[in-house]
């Protein structure tokens, strides 16, 4: 996608409103992070239980960390938004529709911290390398990343432009396709990398399985997914086709390397975990190398970026 030209009068105030944009995003974070921390602390501060009975659940299995993340994304959301609504007004910008939109995104990490309680247990131990403030967090926070930014940078407030492109409906559509379609691919990239990393038929093919090879077919999962759930918003009939052709390249390239993966992974009944590592470190390129000289395997595995409407996030 190429971005529309305009006048350096119209980008004029889109860089003079950036800058204190940034800041009040990073200082909503802040705020959010010294509030998060004290919640958690000294709740007897703001009249709550010292030992409430879901933080109890949460110790008692070892969700402290990962509730601490959440705890932090669902303050951090209203509490940017709060901050991001002066400038909105400044500029003219849509209220009534951000603050619907940052209800939606607020709901999201609602869903993900149910989700995130039923599979931590695809994640190391709270003993093993890389728990503790490692995968876990990070996964959460690439999980969580996209609707953080749109809401701390004040993206979720859209102001009407001229034209057919720059209505209020249009925007709202192209951001809520963008965040869908990156926050599954996200997901997937999550998922096949937690699914590479407990693989073990055999345990020594599980690095053919984690990465590239699970990073890969597990991104294009969800950008499957995702782009088939955006092409449900009201989109024209040629936009909707051709996101349903995308989604289903994504879908057809994600099959076709997981077998691949679980073929190469198979060595690991022959061979040690860093041997079946060499190989299967290269195997998903030369997927894609094959693919451009072999037209029949071309037609399952297809190089193509995943598109969003520009601009939409910011």
């Amino acid at each position: 996608m190429t971005a529309g030209t305009g006048s350096a009068a119209s980008e004029t105030p889109n860089r003079r409103t950036r800058i204190p944009r940034i800041a009040t995003g990073i200082t909503a974070g802040a705020a959010s992070l010294a509030l998060t921390l004290l919640l958690t602390t000294a709740p007897e501060r703001f009249g709550l239980s010292t030992s409430p009975a879901l933080m109890d659940r949460v110790r008692s299995e070892d969700h402290a960390s990962d509730a601490f993340i959440f705890a932090w994304a669902l303050i951090a959301i209203p509490v940017a938004g709060l901050l991001q609504t002066p400038l909105a007004l400044a500029r003219r910008a849509r209220i009534g529709a951000g603050w619907a939109l940052i209800a939606v995104y607020w709901l999201y990490v609602v869903l993900m911290a149910a989700v995130a309680w039923q599979v931590q247990g695809f994640f190391p131990a709270t003993d093993a390398p890389g728990k503790n403030g490692g995968l876990f967090g990070a996964a959460i926070l690439l999980v969580l990343g996209v609707p953080l930014f749109v809401v701390g940078s004040g993206g979720v407030f859209r102001k009407v432009r001229g034209g057919p492109e720059g209505t209020l409906s249009t925007q709202i559509r192209d951001q809520v396709t963008t965040v869908t379609v990156l926050c599954c691919t996200f997901t997937g990239l999550v998922a096949g990398l937690a699914t590479g990393r407990n693989f073990s038929y055999p345990r020594d093919g599980f690095p053919a399985m984690f990465l590239p090879g699970g990073a890969l077919w597990g991104l294009l999962a969800g950008a499957a997914l995702g782009t088939l759930l955006a092409a449900l918003l009201p989109h024209s009939a040629d936009t909707r086709r051709t996101m349903t052709d995308s989604a289903r390249s994504y879908a057809r390239t994600s099959a076709t390397l997981l077998a691949c993966c679980l073929c190469v992974s198979q060595l690991g009944w022959l061979l040690p975990a860093w041997a079946v590592a060499l190989v299967g470190l290269p195997a998903p390129f030369a997927l894609f190398v094959l693919a451009g000289r072999w037209e029949r395997l071309g037609r399952w595995v297809e190089y193509r970026q995943i598109e969003v409407p520009k601009g939409a996030l910011y």
